[in-house]
């Protein structure tokens, strides 16, 4: 969310790495189940993946990326207070 919000957003390499890095620490985290909103909002990174190093994504991708980052993050923190229950 800090890349985008830095008007970072315009190039594939500057947004998939991070992209990539928040999906591998999902999935690391087996106490979410396999439905859990963050990761099936990461169809991001399918997305992203078939785009080339070069191409740019729009803003309006970038705005919607950012709203499924903050709501995939907001899923989590609610969840997390469940888990030690």
């Amino acid at each position: 969310m800090d890349t985008l919000k830095l008007n970072i957003y315009m190039l594939f390499d500057q947004v998939h790495p991070a992209l990539a890095d928040f999906l591998v620490s999902l999935n690391k985290l087996t106490i979410l189940p396999p439905d859990f909103e963050g990761r099936v909002k990461m169809k991001w990174i399918s997305r992203l993946s078939r785009m080339g190093v070069a191409d740019e994504i729009t803003e309006q991708q970038s705005r919607k990326l950012h709203f499924d980052l903050e709501s995939s993050y907001n899923s989590f923190m609610v969840a997390l207070p469940n888990f030690g229950s």
